[in-house]
């Protein structure tokens, strides 16, 4: 259960990720919240299933899925820049 909810949070930040590009400033500015939350729950979470040291794939998918979350985090940033 904890594997699909990785799955999920990552699909989530690379479709997230993947609609940056898609808004006018306006649009992007009022879902900004939203995305930086997206990310940094998913983070965290990903983050917390890995100091709990869970099967050998669920730390490997915390890693991918807390990366994809910081490249969320840093596209973020890069395009209000």
């Amino acid at each position: 259960m904890r594997l699909i909810i990785l799955v999920v949070l990552a699909v989530l930040n690379i479709f997230s990720s993947f609609q940056l590009s898609a808004y006018s400033s306006g649009d992007l500015i009022a879902l900004m919240s939203v995305r930086i939350i997206l990310a940094v729950i998913t983070f965290m979470l990903s983050l917390a299933y890995v100091l709990v040291r869970g099967s050998r794939p669920m730390i490997i998918m915390s890693i991918i899925t807390a990366l994809i979350a910081l490249i969320h985090i840093g596209l973020i940033v890069y395009i209000n820049l």
